[in-house]
C-alpha cells in the first residue's frame, strides 16, 4: 500500500539531450589534509590513472604474499556509537494483540459513530498499546500490545515477543476490570491507566498530536468528546483538556517532559507511530493544521523550533501529506536530522525492542573484484531499484514478493537501494532475512542515504546545526561506515539537491574518509534523479585509494522515459568500455511489469554491445578505467 506522494514527489524533467564532459579539475578540496583535487570524470573519455603508462590495454592482476581474503574485508559485529534510534530495554513474556474494529475509516473522525469507530478509535488504541509498552519499558508489568498488522516482516519480529494472550480491542483492554488469570498471569491492563487526556478531533484536528504528548506525560489514554461519557461512566477522569490546544502550546507546555533524541512528524488524520510517541515519550509535529492542506496554516515557525531542540543527527520517523517532500525533508535535512518514511509502518517498539542485541552477524553479498573480466569489450550499465529508504516499503511482502524475489532480478543483476540501518534499528529480524535471501551477488545491496532520507550537500546548514556541520558529516558519515563494514556493505548511495555543489563534494569526501572499506557510491540528485549527467566524482580515501561517486546518466520513470526510449538514449550516446548508472523508479510500471522485469525489457531492446553487469562490477570498472594503478595495487592485497 503506498501513498501516491511516493510515485509523484519525486518526479523530475530528463533533459533531451545528453551532455557531454571533458576531464577536469572542479574544485580545490577545502580541507588541509585532503592532498588531491576533487576530479570529475566522464565514462568513456579516455582518461587514465595518474601516473599509469598510456596505450596498455592487458590487465595482469598481481598478488601479494600478504594478501587476505576478500571476504574476510569486514568489522565485527560490536556497538561503536553507530546507533541512534531509541531502543528498547523491555522484553515482554506475554502480549495482548490490539485490534482494528473499523480499519476501513481509522483516518476520518467520526462525529456519531460508535465508540470503537473512526479516527478516535484508532488514536485511543495506539494509546492503549503506548501507555502499555511505556509500562512493560518501565518494568511495571511483563504484558506489552502489539497492534494489528500484516507481513511476514511484522511476524518475524513479533514472534520474539512473547505468548500471545488473546485478541481484544482497546475498548475492552481500557475499560474491564478483571480478565482473570491467563496460565497465572494477570493479564489485566486497566489499572496501567491514570485517566483520559481529551481531543476534539472534529473542531481541532491537531488536538489528536497535542494528546499523543500528553497521553505520555499524564500517562492517559486518549479519548475525543465523542466518547468522553462512555469513558467517564467506566470510571475515568480527565488528567489533561488538549481539545483546544494548539502544536505550539503543546510545545512550550510538554517540551521539558520529552525525549529530544527522536521526533515523530504525522498529519492530523493519520493515528499511526503514536504508540512510539507515548512508549518512548516523543515530541509530534504536524506541519500542516489541516489535512493535506496548507491554506488553512502551518506549522513551520514551531516545526523550525522543534528541529533545533531536537539532538543534532536525530531520526524523524513519519511523513506529512499536500506538501512536496522536498518542502518539509529538506527543512528537517538543513536542521542537520534525518527523515524516514513510516507513516503507514507498525509496532516500532516491539520490532526495535532490544535492537543493539540483536544484530545479526549476516553479510550482503557481494563479488570479488578480482574475479572480474577487466578487459572484455562491451558497453557496460547497470540499474538500480529506487526508494529503498522507504521503510514502510522496505519491511512489507510487497517488496519482497514483487521486487526482490523477481526472477529476473538475477539475470538482469539489478543493484537495490535498501534502508539498511533503518532495518538494522527498527526491524533487525528483517534485515537478517533480507541480507539472507538477496537475489544474487550481483545484485548489489546499497546502504540508502546513510541513515535516513536527507539531501548530503543541504544537511546541517539551517539553524543550531549550520555551526556544526563539519561535526555533523562525520557523525552520520562515521554510524554509516560501522553499518557498512559490520555487515559487509560495500557500496553507498546518496541523493543531493545539487550534486555538482561543492556542499556536496565536501559531504561525499566526509563518507569516504570515514570508510576505507568503500568501494564506491552512487549518487541521484532530487529533480531530476540524473542531474549529475553520469559524471564520475573521485575523492581519496586514507588509505590513498581514489573512490568514485557514479551519478546516474538515464532514469526508467514512467511519464518521462519508457525501457525503449532509455535503450534507444543508451545506443546513441555510449560506447565500448562505457559504464553508466541507470535509475529504475520503483512506483513505475509498463504492460504490467515493474522493477527488473522492466529492466529486462530494457536489455531486450539493447544490442549485444552492451552487457548488465552489477553496480558493485560497474565501479571496479570504473575503477580499473580510470585509476587502473591503483586498482592494480590494491587487487593485489586481495585473493
Amino acid at each position: 500500500m503506498m501513498k501516491k506522494r511516493i510515485l509523484m514527489a519525486r518526479l523530475g524533467l530528463l533533459s533531451a539531450a545528453v551532455l557531454s564532459f571533458t576531464v577536469a579539475i572542479l574544485f580545490s578540496s577545502c580541507s588541509d589534509d585532503k592532498p588531491n583535487d576533487v576530479i570529475i570524470s566522464k565514462p568513456g573519455s579516455g582518461n587514465t590513472d595518474h601516473g599509469s603508462s598510456s596505450g596498455d590495454t592487458s590487465t595482469d592482476i598481481p598478488m601479494n604474499e600478504d594478501a587476505v581474503p576478500y571476504e574476510s574485508l569486514h568489522d565485527e559485529l560490536a556497538d561503536v556509537g553507530q546507533f541512534y534510534i531509541p531502543d528498547s530495554g523491555m522484553q515482554p513474556e506475554l502480549y495482548w494483540h490490539v485490534v482494528y474494529t473499523d480499519y476501513g475509516g481509522r483516518e476520518e473522525p467520526n462525529v456519531d459513530g460508535a465508540v470503537t469507530s473512526g479516527l478516535q478509535y484508532h488514536l485511543l488504541m495506539q494509546s492503549v498499546a503506548g501507555l502499555i509498552n511505556k509500562a512493560c519499558e518501565e518494568g511495571r508489568t511483563n504484558i506489552a500490545a502489539w497492534i494489528e498488522c500484516g507481513g511476514v516482516g511484522y511476524a518475524m519480529e513479533k514472534a520474539g515477543i512473547g505468548r500471545e494472550i488473546g485478541r481484544q480491542n482497546a475498548v475492552e483492554l481500557a475499560t474491564k476490570g478483571d480478565y482473570g488469570k491467563w496460565n497465572g498471569h494477570d493479564v489485566n491492563v486497566r489499572q496501567l491507566f491514570d485517566g483520559y487526556v481529551l481531543t476534539d478531533l472534529v473542531q481541532n484536528p491537531e488536538s489528536g498530536n497535542c494528546a499523543a504528548v500528553a497521553s505520555h506525560v499524564y500517562n492517559s489514554i486518549i479519548v475525543d468528546v465523542r466518547d468522553s461519557a462512555y469513558f467517564n461512566a467506566n470510571g475515568y477522569t480527565m488528567t489533561c483538556d488538549c481539545s483546544r490546544m494548539t502544536l505550539k502550546e503543546c510545545f512550550d507546555k510538554f517540551k521539558n517532559k520529552c525525549n529530544n533524541d527522536a521526533l515523530v512528524v504525522m498529519p492530523v488524520k493519520c493515528g499511526e507511530l503514536r504508540e512510539y510517541v507515548i512508549k518512548n515519550k516523543l515530541f509530534i509535529v504536524n506541519l500542516n493544521k489541516k489535512w493535506a492542506d496548507t491554506s488553512a496554516g502551518q506549522n513551520v515557525a514551531v516545526f523550525d523550533e522543534v528541529l533545533d531542540w531536537l539532538k543534532p543527527n536525530s531520526q524523524v520517523l513519519g511523513w506529512e501529506q499536500g506538501v512536496g517532500e522536498d518542502v518539509f525533508v529538506n527543512r528537517v535535512s538543513r536542521h542537520g536530522h534525518q527523515m524516514l518514511a513510516a507513516d503507514w509502518s507498525y509496532n516500532h517498539s516491539l520490532t526495535s525492542r532490544r535492537y543493539k542485541e540483536r544484530q545479526p552477524s549476516t553479510l550482503a553479498k557481494t563479488i570479488n573484484p578480482r574475479k572480474i573480466d577487466y578487459d572484455k569489450k562491451k558497453n557496460f550499465c547497470s540499474f538500480f531499484l529506487t526508494d529503498g529508504d522507504n521503510y514502510q516499503f522496505i519491511i512489507t511482502d510487497n517488496f519482497v514478493d514483487n521486487y526482490y524475489n523477481l526472477q529476473s532480478a538475477v539475470s538482469t543483476k539489478i543493484a537495490f537501494e535498501i534502508g539498511t540501518q533503518s532495518l538494522i534499528q527498527l526491524a533487525p529480524t528483517r534485515f537478517q532475512y533480507l541480507m539472507e535471501k538477496q537475489p544474487s551477488a550481483n545484485c548489489t545491496v546499497m546502504d540508502t542515504f546513510g541513515g535516513g532520507y536527507y539531501y548530503i550537500d543541504t544537511y546541517s546548514t539551517a539553524g543550531t546545526g549550520a555551526a556544526n556541520r563539519k561535526a555533523n558529516l562525520k557523525t552520520i558519515a562515521e554510524r554509516t561506515a560501522a553499518h557498512m563494514r559490520q555487515h559487509g556493505i560495500k557500496v553507498l548511495h546518496v541523493m543531493a539537491q545539487d550534486l555538482n555543489s561543492s556542499n556536496a563534494k565536501e559531504a561525499l569526501q566526509a563518507f569516504v574518509d570515514a570508510n576505507d572499506q568503500l568501494e564506491g557510491i552512487t549518487a541521484v540528485q532530487y529533480s531530476p534523479y540524473t542531474g549529475g549527467n553520469g559524471q564520475v566524482f573521485w575523492f581519496k580515501n586514507k588509505a590513498g585509494y581514489d573512490i568514485p561517486c557514479v551519478t546516474a546518466k538515464y532514469m526508467i520513470w514512467k511519464g518521462i522515459t519508457t525501457p525503449q526510449s532509455v535503450a534507444d538514449a543508451m545506443v546513441g550516446n555510449e560506447g565500448i568500455g562505457d559504464c553508466c548508472a541507470v535509475a529504475m523508479h520503483a512506483w513505475s510500471e509498463f504492460d504490467g511489469k515493474k522493477a527488473s522485469d522492466v529492466v529486462s525489457m530494457c536489455q531486450k531492446a539493447l544490442p549485444s554491445s552492451f552487457e548488465l553487469v552489477s553496480m558493485q562490477e560497474l565501479i571496479w570498472r570504473i575503477r580499473m578505467k580510470f585509476r587502473k594503478e591503483q586498482t592494480l595495487k590494491f587487487l593485489a592485497t586481495i585473493k
